[in-house]
């Protein structure tokens, strides 16, 4: 709501004749536009009102303290000021009904320079400035969800508008690598915001900073913008408009993991989503995934486009037909398979053969038999004489149930046929550029034109791929004491010679 309707409808709550339907009411108001200036929070009414101690409204976030927001009706300057005083112990929220006098903004400053608490006193016309600045500038919206995790201070219209203007021209610095624009938003933030919530909004501007290539040593500031990007700042990132810059994605992802991708909150298949995963398919890795159908949605445009998508605290791989679901643990994928019946030998050869994936080892099974079949070498089995030959005694009702393949060399791929479920064997992950390929080509079986949307969307792996160092493959391909204490997992068990 703008001010004026913030104003009308907090005047239509005092005119209630209850006096706890009023109360109500006016915590209603409030709680509304809190709510708008911060959409990932959750506002809780308690049973008082205007005391002194304790609070009116409580906010709250996942993995975030409580704070307390306590309403204040009467703003003239002495009584405000001793409200204050009584309750910044708590670093809470004032919110004033009525707007701030400027007597009250010249002493509070004056008081907050020589105080280290982390109390913010607000009126509603600073809030209602973040709420529409978000709305036309959604960077903002990272620095309005901070004003009521940690604000500190004053934020009256136009100290929001400062506010608000400085974090938008600080973010497009940080692009531009411009320094005084990007030391400014750095001086505000500085200003106005508990450690914690500074900490968090330099590490987001830093991440533009060095994204955009440059250096946290020539970051503008004093300040220590080391540290992972936080998801908060990442989701902020990630609604923005869309940021075709390869390299930007790159730099912003080096740091990510399967798990701290999972774990992210955004609406649908963001563009900036696309970027993100698709030029960091090499960092990110997975030792599990899920292959099922999906029918295609009204909302969705026609063809055959891959997109990456959140779903089910799970990183996915959406088509038409199907969606892949990636995890660092078979038990990790929150989805129940879809079971069926395994593939035929001739159908597992000819996906195979489409990307030249060596298969090692196979097991074979009729409704009263099941042959398991590999070489002493676990060598490629495809093109054996000999499993051709044994093929052909089985009825055809014979189904390949599971499969071994190779990838990247030596990391084995256990493919689970009848629930289109893949795992790396004992230890082994696969960087998502190479895993996704691979198990949909095995898998599933994919049309021409999805071949070409598979690779396109994994295209800048292949682009940018390259050996592993020698710490990697000790992380990532099987050790001898799980080689010897096999897979815990709860999954098919895996083929055996």
């Amino acid at each position: 709501m703008t001010v004026s309707e913030f104003s009308n409808a907090l005047h239509a709550a005092f005119e209630s004749p209850d006096p706890r339907d009023a109360v109500n009411r006016i915590k209603s108001v409030v709680a509304h536009e809190l709510s708008q200036t911060d959409t990932r929070a959750t506002v809780k009414k308690t049973d008082f009102f205007n005391h002194s101690f304790a609070p009116d409204l409580v906010l709250s976030w996942p993995n975030e303290r409580e704070r307390f927001v306590f309403l204040k009706s009467d703003t003239r300057p002495d009584v405000l000021r001793d409200d204050v005083d009584a309750i910044r112990k708590h670093d809470p929220i004032v919110f004033a009904l009525d707007p701030v006098n400027e007597d009250v903004i010249s002493a509070s400053t004056q008081a907050a320079a020589e105080r280290t608490d982390d109390t913010l006193l607000a009126d509603s016309r600073g809030m209602e400035v973040l709420i529409q600045s978000r709305r036309t500038d959604p960077v903002i919206g990272l620095a309005s969800s901070a004003v009521l995790q940690g604000g500190r201070g004053l934020l009256t219209e136009r100290e929001a508008e400062v506010m608000a203007s400085s974090v938008a021209a600080g973010f497009s610095g940080a692009q531009r690598l411009d320094s005084a624009a990007t030391g400014a938003a750095v001086a505000q933030i500085s200003g106005h915001f508990d450690k914690r919530r500074t900490a968090r909004l330099l590490r987001f501007l830093g991440a533009v900073w060095v994204g955009s290539g440059g250096t946290p040593a020539n970051f503008p500031g004093e300040q220590d913008i080391a540290g992972d990007l936080d998801g908060t700042a990442l989701e902020f990132l990630l609604d923005l408009p869309p940021i075709n810059d390869f390299e930007f994605w790159r730099r912003i992802g080096r740091p990510l993991t399967l798990e701290s991708v999972s774990r992210l909150r955004i609406e649908g298949d963001s563009e900036n989503l696309q970027y993100l995963i698709g030029s960091n398919l090499d960092v990110l890795h997975a030792r599990a995934c899920r292959i099922l159908d999906r029918q295609h949605e009204l909302s969705e445009t026609e063809g055959g486009e891959f997109r990456w998508a959140l779903d089910r605290d799970m990183l996915c791989l959406r088509s038409p037909r199907s969606v892949t679901y990636f995890a660092s643990k078979v038990d990790e994928l929150k989805i129940e398979a879809q079971e069926g019946d395994g593939i035929s030998l001739e159908e597992l050869l000819r996906r195979a053969e489409q990307r030249r994936i060596p298969i090692n080892e196979l097991e074979l099974a009729t409704p009263t038999r099941t042959v398991s079949y590999a070489t002493v070498n676990r060598d490629d089995i495809s093109h054996d004489e000999d499993l051709l030959n044994l093929s052909r005694t089985f009825s055809s009702t014979a189904y390949v149930q599971t499969a071994v393949a190779s990838l990247l060399g030596s990391r084995p791929l256990v493919c689970d046929f009848p629930s289109r479920t893949g795992k790396g064997r004992t230890a082994a992950k696969f960087p998502l550029g190479a895993l996704a390929p691979a198990a949909l080509t095995l898998l599933t079986s994919l049309t021409p034109e999805e071949c070409q949307e598979l690779d396109e969307v994994t295209r800048s792996y292949f682009e940018h791929q390259r050996e592993p160092t020698l710490f990697e493959l000790e992380d990532l391909i099987e050790s001898p004491r799980s080689l010897q204490h096999g897979d815990d997992d709860g999954a098919r068990p895996d083929i055996e010679p």
